[in-house]
């Protein structure tokens, strides 16, 4: 028996046993939270430490004031902070969509929202149109969302039942992503690098839902 013949069955000799595929989750919750249900308690909770456990920080705050303030403590040395919220200035500088990308090659910050949340994996939904351009959440060193805590989803099922419901409700984009933690690769020797491929952290900031301002959506 060659090497090859004593791989594939030792492989063939451990594999699990047969399972059924467990049953899809109705998507009336995902539809229920997009109209405006209550969120359950603990989808918050969840997703803020699943985002810890893969190296980003979540903050619940009550206005874009407080989020400002723990931007501003976090960051003391960001040179260049921008954001496309009014509401964030004038700690962050506004930009605009029609900016060369070049542009924001210096950016230590950016402040972005987010359309929601998903509790299970700490990811967070973005289209183009919040992003002000599609280079800007990668290109910049920090990056911070920020979502309304209401708008968290329990798995990638409920996601993908309210992607399908904000596509016939937000403007046409070409392009839009899950962003869950900051850039990071271990590819190289097995040592741990933060920002390789985009920003060093992620701050995901989750507005209360009685006192955020819906404006900045």
């Amino acid at each position: 028996m060659s090497s090859r013949e004593k791989i594939l069955s030792a492989v063939a000799a451990n594999q699990p046993a047969p399972r059924e595929l467990p049953p899809l989750p109705s998507a009336a919750p995902a539809a229920e939270s997009a109209q405006g249900s209550a969120m359950p308690a603990d989808l918050d909770a969840q997703f803020i430490a699943v985002l810890e456990s893969i190296g980003g920080e979540a903050y619940t705050v009550s206005g874009f004031a407080r989020i400002g303030t723990i931007l501003h403590e976090k960051f003391p040395a960001a040179k260049r902070v921008i954001s496309n919220c009014p509401q964030i200035q004038p700690f962050a500088e506004a930009a605009s969509a029609s900016e060369d990308p070049h542009t924001f090659e210096d950016v230590d910050l950016a402040i972005l929202p987010a359309h929601f949340g998903v509790a299970e994996n700490g990811a967070c939904w973005i289209t183009e149109s919040q992003m002000l351009h599609r280079a800007l959440p990668f290109i910049t060193q920090h990056l911070a969302l920020v979502i309304h805590r209401r708008d968290i989803v329990a798995d990638m099922h409920q996601a993908y039942d309210r992607i399908a419901l904000l596509e016939s409700a937000v403007a046409p984009y070409g392009f839009a992503t899950f962003i869950a933690g900051p850039s990071k690769t271990a590819d190289i020797e097995q040592s741990l690098v933060l920002g390789a491929h985009g920003p060093i952290s992620l701050t995901v900031f989750l507005l209360d839902e009685q006192l955020s301002d819906a404006g900045f959506f």
